[in-house]
Protein backbone atom coordinates (compact mmCIF):
# COMPACT_ATOMS: atom_id res chain seq x y z
CA UNK A 1 0.00 0.00 0.00
CA UNK A 2 1.27 3.45 -0.85
CA UNK A 3 2.14 5.99 1.79
CA UNK A 4 -0.88 7.99 0.74
CA UNK A 5 -3.32 5.31 1.87
CA UNK A 6 -2.32 6.23 5.43
CA UNK A 7 -3.27 9.86 4.94
CA UNK A 8 -6.75 11.12 5.69
CA UNK A 9 -8.82 11.73 2.59
CA UNK A 10 -10.14 14.79 4.42
CA UNK A 11 -6.84 16.63 4.30
CA UNK A 12 -3.69 16.39 2.24
CA UNK A 13 -1.37 19.20 3.26
CA UNK A 14 2.06 20.25 2.16
CA UNK A 15 3.52 18.54 5.19
CA UNK A 16 2.13 15.24 3.97
CA UNK A 17 4.26 15.45 0.86
CA UNK A 18 7.27 14.40 2.89
CA UNK A 19 5.77 10.92 3.11
CA UNK A 20 6.41 10.30 -0.56
CA UNK A 21 9.39 12.02 -2.04
CA UNK A 22 9.39 11.92 -5.79
CA UNK A 23 5.61 11.93 -6.13
CA UNK A 24 5.65 14.68 -8.73
CA UNK A 25 6.96 12.24 -11.30
CA UNK A 26 4.49 9.47 -10.52
CA UNK A 27 1.15 10.86 -9.50
CA UNK A 28 -0.79 9.60 -12.48
CA UNK A 29 1.18 7.15 -14.55
CA UNK A 30 3.84 5.37 -12.57
CA UNK A 31 7.41 6.22 -11.73
CA UNK A 32 9.93 7.15 -14.44
CA UNK A 33 11.84 4.18 -15.69
CA UNK A 34 9.18 1.67 -14.63
CA UNK A 35 8.31 0.84 -18.25
CA UNK A 36 9.41 1.77 -21.75
CA UNK A 37 7.37 4.15 -23.88
CA UNK A 38 5.34 2.30 -26.54
CA UNK A 39 3.93 3.71 -29.74
CA UNK A 40 0.14 3.31 -29.49
CA UNK A 41 -2.32 2.01 -26.91
CA UNK A 42 -5.46 0.79 -28.71
CA UNK A 43 -8.63 0.46 -26.63
CA UNK A 44 -12.15 -0.76 -27.45
CA UNK A 45 -15.16 0.74 -25.67
CA UNK A 46 -18.94 0.04 -25.81
CA UNK A 47 -20.14 3.53 -26.61
CA UNK A 48 -18.88 6.93 -27.74
CA UNK A 49 -18.69 9.85 -25.30
CA UNK A 50 -21.85 11.82 -24.65
CA UNK A 51 -19.59 14.87 -24.72
CA UNK A 52 -15.89 15.66 -24.43
CA UNK A 53 -16.82 18.54 -22.13
CA UNK A 54 -16.25 17.05 -18.64
CA UNK A 55 -18.92 19.35 -17.24
CA UNK A 56 -21.58 17.79 -19.48
CA UNK A 57 -20.31 14.21 -19.50
CA UNK A 58 -20.98 11.26 -17.25
CA UNK A 59 -19.33 7.99 -16.35
CA UNK A 60 -19.83 6.66 -19.86
CA UNK A 61 -17.39 9.31 -21.15
CA UNK A 62 -14.63 8.90 -18.55
CA UNK A 63 -12.34 6.77 -20.69
CA UNK A 64 -12.29 9.49 -23.36
CA UNK A 65 -11.65 12.27 -20.85
CA UNK A 66 -8.85 10.71 -18.80
CA UNK A 67 -6.07 11.07 -21.40
CA UNK A 68 -6.66 14.80 -21.84
CA UNK A 69 -7.92 15.96 -18.45
CA UNK A 70 -5.71 15.37 -15.44
CA UNK A 71 -7.73 15.73 -12.23
CA UNK A 72 -6.88 17.90 -9.26
CA UNK A 73 -6.59 14.77 -7.10
CA UNK A 74 -5.77 11.31 -8.43
CA UNK A 75 -7.57 8.28 -7.00
CA UNK A 76 -4.97 5.53 -7.28
CA UNK A 77 -5.74 1.86 -7.88
CA UNK A 78 -5.41 1.09 -4.14
CA UNK A 79 -8.03 3.74 -3.33
CA UNK A 80 -5.58 6.29 -1.94
CA UNK A 81 -5.73 9.94 -2.95
CA UNK A 82 -2.62 11.42 -4.51
CA UNK A 83 -1.68 14.95 -5.64
CA UNK A 84 -2.08 15.67 -9.35
CA UNK A 85 -2.93 19.22 -10.46
CA UNK A 86 -3.52 20.01 -6.77
CA UNK A 87 -0.53 19.50 -4.51
CA UNK A 88 -2.49 19.99 -1.28
CA UNK A 89 -6.07 20.21 -0.02
CA UNK A 90 -7.81 20.55 3.32
CA UNK A 91 -11.05 21.36 5.09
CA UNK A 92 -11.01 24.59 7.07
CA UNK A 93 -12.52 24.50 10.56
CA UNK A 94 -15.19 21.97 11.47
CA UNK A 95 -18.51 21.01 9.96
CA UNK A 96 -17.30 20.33 6.39
CA UNK A 97 -18.38 23.76 5.11
CA UNK A 98 -15.07 25.32 4.00
CA UNK A 99 -12.34 23.84 1.79
CA UNK A 100 -9.01 24.93 0.35
CA UNK A 101 -7.06 23.69 -2.69
CA UNK A 102 -3.42 24.53 -3.41
CA UNK A 103 -2.43 24.08 -7.05
CA UNK A 104 0.78 22.72 -8.51
CA UNK A 105 3.05 25.46 -9.83
CA UNK A 106 4.09 25.64 -13.49
CA UNK A 107 1.21 23.64 -15.02
CA UNK A 108 -0.13 24.62 -18.45
CA UNK A 109 -3.13 23.44 -20.42
CA UNK A 110 -2.85 21.96 -23.91
CA UNK A 111 -3.77 25.38 -25.37
CA UNK A 112 -0.85 27.00 -23.51
CA UNK A 113 -2.91 28.72 -20.80
CA UNK A 114 -1.47 28.53 -17.27
CA UNK A 115 -3.23 26.77 -14.39
CA UNK A 116 -4.19 29.38 -11.79
CA UNK A 117 -6.66 29.75 -8.96
CA UNK A 118 -8.74 32.13 -11.10
CA UNK A 119 -8.79 29.54 -13.89
CA UNK A 120 -9.86 26.80 -11.46
CA UNK A 121 -12.65 29.08 -10.27
CA UNK A 122 -13.83 29.54 -13.87
CA UNK A 123 -13.75 25.77 -14.46
CA UNK A 124 -15.80 24.99 -11.35
CA UNK A 125 -18.31 27.69 -12.25
CA UNK A 126 -18.63 26.14 -15.72
CA UNK A 127 -19.35 22.74 -14.13
CA UNK A 128 -21.99 24.29 -11.89
CA UNK A 129 -23.74 25.96 -14.82
CA UNK A 130 -23.60 22.95 -17.16
CA UNK A 131 -26.02 20.76 -15.17
CA UNK A 132 -23.97 17.61 -15.82
CA UNK A 133 -23.13 14.72 -13.51
CA UNK A 134 -21.03 16.83 -11.13
CA UNK A 135 -23.38 19.83 -10.89
CA UNK A 136 -25.50 18.42 -8.06
CA UNK A 137 -22.41 17.65 -6.00
CA UNK A 138 -21.07 21.18 -6.53
CA UNK A 139 -24.40 22.85 -5.70
CA UNK A 140 -23.57 23.52 -2.02
CA UNK A 141 -20.62 25.75 -2.99
CA UNK A 142 -21.51 29.31 -2.01
CA UNK A 143 -18.29 31.23 -2.68
CA UNK A 144 -15.07 30.63 -4.61
CA UNK A 145 -12.27 32.96 -3.51
CA UNK A 146 -8.74 32.88 -5.01
CA UNK A 147 -5.97 33.66 -2.51
CA UNK A 148 -2.99 34.39 -4.71
CA UNK A 149 -2.27 32.62 -7.99
CA UNK A 150 -2.33 29.03 -6.66
CA UNK A 151 -4.81 28.84 -3.75
CA UNK A 152 -8.59 28.62 -4.06
CA UNK A 153 -10.87 28.64 -1.04
CA UNK A 154 -14.52 27.72 -1.13
CA UNK A 155 -17.34 28.03 1.37
CA UNK A 156 -20.50 25.95 1.27
CA UNK A 157 -24.13 26.55 2.16
CA UNK A 158 -24.39 23.07 3.67
CA UNK A 159 -21.92 20.39 4.75
CA UNK A 160 -20.13 18.39 2.05
CA UNK A 161 -18.01 15.60 3.58
CA UNK A 162 -16.38 14.21 0.44
CA UNK A 163 -14.98 17.11 -1.57
CA UNK A 164 -11.59 15.41 -2.12
CA UNK A 165 -13.29 12.50 -3.92
CA UNK A 166 -15.35 14.91 -6.01
CA UNK A 167 -12.15 16.40 -7.40
CA UNK A 168 -10.72 13.04 -8.52
CA UNK A 169 -11.08 11.54 -12.00
CA UNK A 170 -14.06 9.46 -10.84
CA UNK A 171 -16.60 12.27 -10.49
CA UNK A 172 -15.17 14.57 -13.16
CA UNK A 173 -15.31 17.90 -11.30
CA UNK A 174 -11.55 17.73 -10.82
CA UNK A 175 -11.00 17.66 -14.60
CA UNK A 176 -9.96 21.29 -14.84
CA UNK A 177 -10.73 22.95 -18.19
CA UNK A 178 -8.59 25.73 -19.66
CA UNK A 179 -10.05 29.12 -18.67
CA UNK A 180 -9.36 30.41 -22.19
CA UNK A 181 -11.55 27.62 -23.59
CA UNK A 182 -14.29 28.11 -20.98
CA UNK A 183 -14.61 31.83 -21.55
CA UNK A 184 -13.71 31.90 -25.25
CA UNK A 185 -16.53 29.80 -26.68
CA UNK A 186 -14.32 26.83 -27.58
CA UNK A 187 -15.87 23.63 -28.94
CA UNK A 188 -15.64 21.80 -25.63
CA UNK A 189 -18.02 19.05 -26.75
CA UNK A 190 -15.74 17.88 -29.57
CA UNK A 191 -12.22 19.05 -28.63
CA UNK A 192 -10.14 18.77 -25.46
CA UNK A 193 -8.64 21.62 -23.42
CA UNK A 194 -7.16 19.91 -20.38
CA UNK A 195 -3.83 19.72 -18.59
CA UNK A 196 -3.41 15.97 -18.98
CA UNK A 197 -0.66 14.01 -20.72
CA UNK A 198 -2.53 13.92 -24.06
CA UNK A 199 -4.78 16.04 -26.23
CA UNK A 200 -7.36 14.97 -28.80
CA UNK A 201 -6.07 14.91 -32.40
CA UNK A 202 -9.11 16.08 -34.46
CA UNK A 203 -7.47 15.13 -37.76
CA UNK A 204 -7.13 11.52 -36.59
CA UNK A 205 -10.56 11.31 -34.97
CA UNK A 206 -13.95 10.38 -36.43
CA UNK A 207 -16.77 11.14 -33.98
CA UNK A 208 -18.70 8.07 -32.80
CA UNK A 209 -16.15 5.74 -34.43
CA UNK A 210 -12.66 6.35 -33.04
CA UNK A 211 -10.83 8.98 -31.00
CA UNK A 212 -7.07 9.52 -31.14
CA UNK A 213 -4.99 11.32 -28.54
CA UNK A 214 -1.43 12.56 -28.97
CA UNK A 215 1.05 14.09 -26.52
CA UNK A 216 0.24 17.37 -24.83
CA UNK A 217 3.59 19.13 -25.41
CA UNK A 218 3.26 21.23 -22.26
CA UNK A 219 2.35 18.40 -19.88
CA UNK A 220 4.05 18.96 -16.52
CA UNK A 221 4.89 15.27 -15.95
CA UNK A 222 5.98 14.15 -19.43
CA UNK A 223 8.38 11.49 -18.13
CA UNK A 224 5.41 9.49 -16.81
CA UNK A 225 3.66 9.30 -20.19
CA UNK A 226 3.83 5.68 -21.40
CA UNK A 227 2.43 5.86 -24.93
CA UNK A 228 3.00 8.18 -27.83
CA UNK A 229 -0.67 7.90 -28.78
CA UNK A 230 -3.90 6.46 -27.42
CA UNK A 231 -6.71 5.40 -29.77
CA UNK A 232 -10.17 4.50 -28.46
CA UNK A 233 -12.35 2.59 -30.91
CA UNK A 234 -16.13 2.41 -30.44
CA UNK A 235 -17.08 -1.30 -30.49
CA UNK A 236 -20.72 -1.63 -29.38
CA UNK A 237 -20.90 -5.36 -30.15
CA UNK A 238 -19.02 -7.39 -27.53
CA UNK A 239 -18.37 -10.34 -29.82
CA UNK A 240 -16.78 -7.97 -32.32
CA UNK A 241 -14.75 -6.38 -29.53
CA UNK A 242 -13.47 -9.78 -28.37
CA UNK A 243 -12.55 -10.75 -31.93
CA UNK A 244 -10.63 -7.48 -32.33
CA UNK A 245 -8.75 -8.22 -29.10
CA UNK A 246 -7.92 -11.78 -30.14
CA UNK A 247 -6.51 -10.66 -33.51
CA UNK A 248 -4.50 -7.80 -32.03
CA UNK A 249 -6.52 -4.96 -33.57
CA UNK A 250 -6.91 -3.56 -30.05
CA UNK A 251 -4.90 -4.09 -26.87
CA UNK A 252 -7.64 -3.61 -24.25
CA UNK A 253 -11.45 -3.77 -24.31
CA UNK A 254 -14.00 -2.92 -21.68
CA UNK A 255 -16.62 -5.63 -21.53
CA UNK A 256 -19.04 -7.67 -19.48
CA UNK A 257 -19.35 -11.23 -18.21
CA UNK A 258 -20.83 -12.30 -21.56
CA UNK A 259 -17.37 -12.49 -23.13
CA UNK A 260 -15.38 -13.42 -20.01
CA UNK A 261 -15.37 -17.14 -20.85
CA UNK A 262 -14.25 -16.55 -24.42
CA UNK A 263 -11.52 -14.20 -23.30
CA UNK A 264 -10.15 -16.71 -20.78
CA UNK A 265 -10.29 -19.52 -23.31
CA UNK A 266 -8.26 -17.40 -25.72
CA UNK A 267 -5.55 -16.86 -23.10
CA UNK A 268 -6.30 -13.17 -22.68
CA UNK A 269 -5.86 -11.41 -19.37
CA UNK A 270 -8.75 -10.18 -17.27
CA UNK A 271 -9.21 -7.59 -14.54
CA UNK A 272 -12.54 -7.34 -12.72
CA UNK A 273 -13.98 -4.75 -10.35
CA UNK A 274 -17.36 -5.87 -8.88
CA UNK A 275 -18.94 -2.45 -8.44
CA UNK A 276 -21.83 -2.23 -10.92
CA UNK A 277 -25.20 -2.56 -9.19
CA UNK A 278 -27.51 -4.57 -11.47
CA UNK A 279 -31.25 -5.07 -11.21
CA UNK A 280 -34.35 -2.90 -11.67
CA UNK A 281 -35.26 0.57 -10.45
CA UNK A 282 -38.82 0.82 -9.16
CA UNK A 283 -39.06 4.51 -9.98
CA UNK A 284 -42.81 5.14 -9.71
CA UNK A 285 -42.99 4.99 -5.91
CA UNK A 286 -46.17 7.09 -5.74
CA UNK A 287 -48.07 4.82 -8.14
CA UNK A 288 -48.56 7.47 -10.81
CA UNK A 289 -48.10 5.11 -13.78
CA UNK A 290 -48.37 1.78 -11.95
CA UNK A 291 -50.70 1.84 -8.95
CA UNK A 292 -49.20 -1.29 -7.34
CA UNK A 293 -45.75 0.34 -7.01
CA UNK A 294 -47.28 3.04 -4.82
CA UNK A 295 -47.59 0.46 -2.01
CA UNK A 296 -44.40 -0.41 -0.12
CA UNK A 297 -45.72 -3.93 0.43
CA UNK A 298 -45.76 -4.52 -3.32
CA UNK A 299 -42.23 -3.24 -3.77
CA UNK A 300 -41.05 -5.41 -0.89
CA UNK A 301 -42.89 -8.39 -2.37
CA UNK A 302 -40.88 -8.03 -5.57
CA UNK A 303 -37.68 -8.08 -3.50
CA UNK A 304 -38.76 -11.22 -1.63
CA UNK A 305 -39.69 -12.94 -4.91
CA UNK A 306 -36.30 -12.92 -6.62
CA UNK A 307 -33.64 -15.56 -6.05
CA UNK A 308 -30.53 -13.40 -6.09
CA UNK A 309 -28.08 -16.24 -5.60
CA UNK A 310 -29.56 -18.29 -8.45
CA UNK A 311 -29.65 -15.36 -10.89
CA UNK A 312 -26.15 -14.18 -10.01
CA UNK A 313 -24.67 -17.66 -10.34
CA UNK A 314 -26.41 -18.31 -13.64
CA UNK A 315 -25.38 -15.03 -15.24
CA UNK A 316 -22.07 -14.15 -13.62
CA UNK A 317 -20.69 -17.37 -12.19
CA UNK A 318 -17.62 -16.72 -10.07
CA UNK A 319 -17.58 -13.00 -10.87
CA UNK A 320 -20.89 -11.80 -9.37
CA UNK A 321 -21.84 -10.89 -5.78
CA UNK A 322 -25.56 -11.32 -4.88
CA UNK A 323 -26.87 -8.30 -2.98
CA UNK A 324 -30.02 -6.50 -1.92
CA UNK A 325 -28.35 -3.22 -1.05
CA UNK A 326 -26.76 -0.33 -2.96
CA UNK A 327 -23.40 -0.78 -1.29
CA UNK A 328 -20.40 -3.03 -1.83
CA UNK A 329 -18.73 -5.23 0.80
CA UNK A 330 -16.09 -3.26 2.65
CA UNK A 331 -17.36 0.09 1.35
CA UNK A 332 -19.44 2.92 2.80
CA UNK A 333 -22.85 1.89 4.13
CA UNK A 334 -22.54 -1.87 3.69
CA UNK A 335 -24.15 -4.14 6.29
CA UNK A 336 -23.88 -7.93 6.61
CA UNK A 337 -27.48 -8.37 7.81
CA UNK A 338 -30.01 -9.05 5.04
CA UNK A 339 -33.52 -7.61 5.07
CA UNK A 340 -34.87 -9.92 2.35
CA UNK A 341 -34.62 -13.65 1.82
CA UNK A 342 -35.83 -15.55 -1.24
CA UNK A 343 -39.39 -16.18 -0.04
CA UNK A 344 -42.07 -16.38 -2.77
CA UNK A 345 -44.69 -17.26 -0.11
CA UNK A 346 -44.00 -14.05 1.78
CA UNK A 347 -44.09 -12.17 -1.53
CA UNK A 348 -47.56 -13.53 -2.37
CA UNK A 349 -48.78 -12.68 1.13
CA UNK A 350 -47.64 -9.07 0.79
CA UNK A 351 -49.27 -8.75 -2.63
CA UNK A 352 -52.55 -10.07 -1.21
CA UNK A 353 -52.40 -7.65 1.74
CA UNK A 354 -51.91 -4.80 -0.71
CA UNK A 355 -54.91 -5.90 -2.80
CA UNK A 356 -52.99 -7.40 -5.72
CA UNK A 357 -53.32 -11.12 -5.05
CA UNK A 358 -53.92 -11.73 -8.77
CA UNK A 359 -50.69 -9.98 -9.68
CA UNK A 360 -50.19 -7.19 -12.21
CA UNK A 361 -48.12 -6.15 -15.23
CA UNK A 362 -45.07 -3.94 -14.82
CA UNK A 363 -43.69 -2.02 -17.85
CA UNK A 364 -39.88 -1.68 -17.78
CA UNK A 365 -37.61 0.32 -20.08
CA UNK A 366 -34.02 -0.75 -20.65
CA UNK A 367 -31.19 0.14 -23.04
CA UNK A 368 -30.72 -2.00 -26.13
CA UNK A 369 -27.02 -2.48 -25.40
CA UNK A 370 -25.04 -4.02 -23.80
CA UNK A 371 -26.86 -7.36 -23.61
CA UNK A 372 -26.56 -7.84 -19.86
CA UNK A 373 -29.40 -5.35 -19.17
CA UNK A 374 -31.83 -7.57 -21.05
CA UNK A 375 -30.34 -10.79 -19.62
CA UNK A 376 -30.82 -9.76 -16.00
CA UNK A 377 -34.28 -8.25 -16.63
CA UNK A 378 -35.44 -11.53 -18.18
CA UNK A 379 -34.07 -13.51 -15.24
CA UNK A 380 -35.90 -11.23 -12.80
CA UNK A 381 -39.05 -11.59 -14.89
CA UNK A 382 -38.89 -15.37 -14.63
CA UNK A 383 -38.96 -15.19 -10.81
CA UNK A 384 -41.68 -12.52 -10.71
CA UNK A 385 -43.94 -14.64 -12.96
CA UNK A 386 -44.12 -17.14 -10.10
CA UNK A 387 -45.95 -14.59 -7.94
CA UNK A 388 -48.19 -13.36 -10.76
CA UNK A 389 -46.20 -10.28 -11.81
CA UNK A 390 -45.42 -9.94 -15.51
CA UNK A 391 -42.76 -7.49 -16.61
CA UNK A 392 -43.18 -5.96 -20.05
CA UNK A 393 -39.78 -5.04 -21.50
CA UNK A 394 -39.29 -2.12 -23.88
CA UNK A 395 -35.82 -1.55 -25.27
CA UNK A 396 -34.59 1.83 -26.43
CA UNK A 397 -31.27 3.06 -27.78
CA UNK A 398 -29.12 3.75 -24.67
CA UNK A 399 -29.39 7.54 -24.65
CA UNK A 400 -33.13 7.36 -25.41
CA UNK A 401 -33.68 4.87 -22.57
CA UNK A 402 -32.11 7.39 -20.19
CA UNK A 403 -34.52 10.14 -21.20
CA UNK A 404 -37.60 7.87 -21.05
CA UNK A 405 -37.53 7.24 -17.30
CA UNK A 406 -40.70 9.26 -16.63
CA UNK A 407 -42.60 7.28 -19.26
CA UNK A 408 -42.24 3.92 -17.49
CA UNK A 409 -42.80 2.92 -13.85
CA UNK A 410 -39.59 0.88 -13.78
CA UNK A 411 -36.25 0.78 -15.56
CA UNK A 412 -33.04 -1.20 -15.69
CA UNK A 413 -30.41 -0.52 -13.06
CA UNK A 414 -26.71 -0.48 -13.87
CA UNK A 415 -24.85 2.18 -11.93
CA UNK A 416 -21.52 2.14 -10.19
CA UNK A 417 -21.44 1.98 -6.41
CA UNK A 418 -20.21 5.28 -4.95
CA UNK A 419 -19.93 6.72 -1.44
CA UNK A 420 -23.38 6.99 0.14
CA UNK A 421 -23.32 10.80 0.07
CA UNK A 422 -23.03 10.80 -3.73
CA UNK A 423 -25.51 8.00 -4.31
CA UNK A 424 -28.10 9.95 -2.34
CA UNK A 425 -27.67 12.95 -4.63
CA UNK A 426 -27.83 10.82 -7.74
CA UNK A 427 -30.41 8.22 -6.76
CA UNK A 428 -32.71 8.66 -3.79
CA UNK A 429 -32.87 12.18 -2.36
CA UNK A 430 -35.80 14.26 -3.60
CA UNK A 431 -33.61 16.54 -5.72
CA UNK A 432 -31.33 13.77 -6.97
CA UNK A 433 -30.13 14.34 -10.51
CA UNK A 434 -30.71 11.55 -13.01
CA UNK A 435 -32.12 8.48 -11.31
CA UNK A 436 -35.04 9.77 -9.23
CA UNK A 437 -37.31 10.75 -12.13
CA UNK A 438 -40.52 11.03 -10.08
CA UNK A 439 -38.78 13.00 -7.29
CA UNK A 440 -39.58 10.47 -4.57
CA UNK A 441 -38.88 11.67 -1.05
CA UNK A 442 -38.66 10.09 2.39
CA UNK A 443 -38.32 12.35 5.47
CA UNK A 444 -36.22 9.82 7.37
CA UNK A 445 -33.76 9.49 4.48
CA UNK A 446 -33.48 13.26 4.09
CA UNK A 447 -32.82 13.73 7.82
CA UNK A 448 -30.20 10.97 7.97
CA UNK A 449 -28.46 12.49 4.96
CA UNK A 450 -28.25 15.92 6.62
CA UNK A 451 -26.77 14.37 9.75
CA UNK A 452 -24.21 12.32 7.79
CA UNK A 453 -23.09 15.28 5.67
CA UNK A 454 -22.04 17.28 8.75
CA UNK A 455 -20.57 14.35 10.70
CA UNK A 456 -16.94 13.38 11.19
CA UNK A 457 -15.70 10.22 9.48
CA UNK A 458 -16.30 7.89 12.45
CA UNK A 459 -19.87 9.08 13.06
CA UNK A 460 -20.72 9.17 9.36
CA UNK A 461 -19.94 5.45 8.95
CA UNK A 462 -22.87 4.39 11.14
CA UNK A 463 -25.19 6.98 9.59
CA UNK A 464 -24.29 5.68 6.13
CA UNK A 465 -25.29 2.16 7.19
CA UNK A 466 -28.63 3.48 8.45
CA UNK A 467 -29.20 5.32 5.16
CA UNK A 468 -28.55 2.20 3.09
CA UNK A 469 -30.77 0.13 5.37
CA UNK A 470 -33.60 2.63 4.96
CA UNK A 471 -33.25 2.52 1.15
CA UNK A 472 -33.48 -1.28 1.30
CA UNK A 473 -36.58 -1.18 3.54
CA UNK A 474 -38.34 1.32 1.25
CA UNK A 475 -37.73 -1.09 -1.67
CA UNK A 476 -37.27 1.74 -4.14
CA UNK A 477 -34.93 -0.57 -6.03
CA UNK A 478 -34.78 -4.25 -6.90
CA UNK A 479 -31.02 -4.98 -6.76
CA UNK A 480 -29.82 -8.41 -7.74
CA UNK A 481 -26.06 -8.38 -7.77
CA UNK A 482 -22.83 -6.51 -8.02
CA UNK A 483 -21.59 -7.18 -11.51
CA UNK A 484 -17.96 -6.67 -12.35
CA UNK A 485 -16.73 -4.14 -14.77
CA UNK A 486 -14.18 -6.03 -16.84
CA UNK A 487 -11.01 -5.06 -18.61
CA UNK A 488 -9.82 -7.71 -21.05
CA UNK A 489 -6.31 -7.17 -22.34
CA UNK A 490 -3.40 -8.70 -24.19
CA UNK A 491 -0.18 -9.56 -22.35
CA UNK A 492 1.50 -6.55 -23.94
CA UNK A 493 -0.32 -4.19 -21.54
CA UNK A 494 -0.34 -3.83 -17.76
CA UNK A 495 -3.52 -2.12 -16.51
CA UNK A 496 -2.28 -2.13 -12.87
CA UNK A 497 -5.70 -3.02 -11.42
CA UNK A 498 -6.15 -4.25 -7.85
CA UNK A 499 -8.88 -6.91 -7.38
CA UNK A 500 -12.04 -5.49 -5.87
CA UNK A 501 -10.99 -1.88 -6.38
CA UNK A 502 -12.09 0.61 -9.08
CA UNK A 503 -9.82 0.57 -12.09
CA UNK A 504 -6.97 3.07 -12.33
CA UNK A 505 -7.08 5.76 -14.99
CA UNK A 506 -6.15 4.84 -18.55
CA UNK A 507 -3.10 7.05 -18.02
CA UNK A 508 -1.80 4.50 -15.49
CA UNK A 509 -1.83 1.65 -18.02
CA UNK A 510 1.55 0.89 -19.46
CA UNK A 511 3.48 -1.49 -21.71
CA UNK A 512 4.20 -4.82 -20.03
CA UNK A 513 7.66 -5.07 -18.55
Amino acid sequence: MSAFAKLSRRDFTLGGLALAAGLATGACAGSPGSAPVATVLRVGQYWPPVSLDPAKAGGESQLYLQPAYEPLIYRASDGSYQPALAKAWRYLGTGNKAFEITLREGVTFSDGSPLTSEGLKASIEHFRAAAGQAAAFLAPIETLEPDGPLVLRMTLSEPHPLLPSLFTQDLLAGDVISPAAVTGGADLANRTFGAGPYTLLPGETVANDHYTFGPNPGYWNASARRYEKITIKVLPNESTALAALKTGQVDVVLGSYTIAGGAKAAGLRLAASPNIMMGLQLNDRAGTLSAPLGDIRVRQALNFAVDRVKITTALLGEYGVPTEQPAAPGEDGFTDKNFYTHDPGRARQLLAEAGFAQGFSLPVVLPSAPDFFANIAQAIGSDLEKIGVTIQLTTREPSAAKTALTEFPASSMGWGVQPVYYMGRGLWLRDAIGMNPFRSSDPELEQLDRQAAAADEATRAELDRRIVRRVVELAWFLPICLSPQFLFHRDTVEVNAIPGKPFPSITAWQPAK
